[in-house]
């Protein structure tokens, strides 16, 4: 067997990671773009109340306007909404900005040079690595070039030339622990996806396991024409008892033919049906994507199984016998009862022969599963794990 090097053996996963961060980006970009909105009507309001030219708030109020209607035009666009989404986030960035830096132009007071800061906090709500260093980036720039042109405003009472300085050098710190605060957090974020997808992978990779073994047991593997078939005979009768035509006999023959083809491919052969109803059969289709197989095969073993959310991860991190802080006692009495488990008769599970077994134990995943010193002591004592089940265990099952 071939030994898998990649991050994710199963390429869905990174889309599945990709869905992950599509919930959370659309829920973020919902939430800024509701501030944004506050904001607005915050900037018109005060403006009014306060009598202030319209000049000095009509400005930042149209470029929030701006930013705000990019976001709503890329929010609704469905296709390739994840990267529509990441142009939205950066043209916030740069939006939201240059907003704060006309209002900061045109008010020159001491005051309102916090809206910068205000800013920084509306753009963390997104919680991406990228729009943190972006955002951090204009930041500093916005303040040190403002620092620059307006002196005065932050000078104080002895009007030191100096004090400049430390007010930029003040600024440099404020945004580093700006930045590191929000990596944590976003390190934090990104870890828990990792263990989502991580967590599916073992999923796959346990029940692409079950069918290596019980193909290697059978020595048979699954005949995916007679499903196709029984599906068609199925579908022909249903057909004829209800009194219509042919219900699925062309979806049937899509689902044959993207067991080898692409949905793009099938363009032309099947003109009457669009690119994403194809993609939606493929989602279907058994032996090559085989989703519905490891869905079937999940639904089968996690009847009536419940888990808390705090459990979520301690139920997914056993995933083999190899634990580097085990002792190798520990280690073989573990491969003794696996091994124990699959020697003798058990009501969901026949008994599996010796040769069988080292055919598993070889030509499946569990050669990467088990550590290697401890199939070389199974190797060199067959005999001893024999007798463990013959002198004490056979006889009480």
């Amino acid at each position: 067997m071939e030994k898998q090097t990649n991050k994710y053996k199963y390429p869905q996963l990174e889309r599945y990671k990709e869905f992950l961060e599509l919930g959370h980006i659309k829920r973020k970009t919902l939430t800024v773009n509701i501030i944004i909105s506050v904001l607005i009507v915050i900037l018109l309001l005060f403006g009014y109340v306060n009598e202030i030219d319209a000049k000095l708030i009509n400005p930042t109020a149209f470029v929030l306007g701006i930013v705000l209607l990019i976001n709503v035009g890329f929010y609704f666009v469905q296709d390739d909404l994840y990267n529509n989404l990441k142009l939205s986030m950066y043209a916030t960035i740069v939006g939201l900005y240059a907003a704060t830096d006309i209002l900061i132009f045109y008010f020159k007071t001491p005051s309102i040079f916090t809206v910068l800061f205000l800013t920084y906090a509306v753009i963390s709500v997104y919680q991406d690595l990228k729009a943190m260093i972006l955002s951090s980036s204009f930041l500093f720039l916005s303040g040190f070039l403002l620092i620059n042109e307006f002196p005065d405003i932050f000078a104080t009472a002895s009007g030191a030339v100096s004090e400049v300085v430390y007010v930029q050098t003040f600024l440099l710190i404020f945004v580093l622990l700006l930045t590191l605060s929000s990596y944590i957090l976003i390190k934090r974020k990104t870890f828990f996806y990792n263990q989502l997808a991580s967590i599916k992978e073992s999923e796959l990779r346990n029940i692409q396991l079950m069918e290596e073994v019980l193909s290697i047991n059978k020595k048979s593997n699954k005949e995916f024409d007679k499903y196709y078939e029984a599906i068609d005979n199925f579908n022909v009768k249903l057909s004829e008892k209800i009194g219509v035509s042919n219900l699925l006999g062309r979806k049937i023959e899509i689902l044959k033919d993207l067991r080898t083809k692409k949905p793009r491919e099938l363009l032309s052969k099947y003109s009457d049906f669009t690119i994403e109803e194809l993609e939606a059969l493929e989602v279907l289709e058994f032996e090559t994507h085989k989703k519905m197989q490891y869905l079937a095969i999940k639904a089968s073993k996690s009847n009536d199984i419940k888990v808390s959310k705090k459990e979520i991860f301690s139920e997914t991190q056993f995933k083999s016998f190899k634990h580097i802080n085990d002792s190798r006692y520990t280690k073989i009495i573990s491969f003794v009862v696996f091994y124990t488990l699959l020697k003798i008769d058990k009501p969901y599970l026949k008994k599996i022969d010796e040769q069988q077994l080292k055919d598993i134990l070889y030509n499946s995943e569990f050669y990467y599963r088990v550590d290697q010193e401890i199939i070389d002591i199974y190797l060199q004592n067959t005999d001893v794990f024999e007798a463990i089940i013959n002198d004490y265990l056979k006889g009480g099952w």
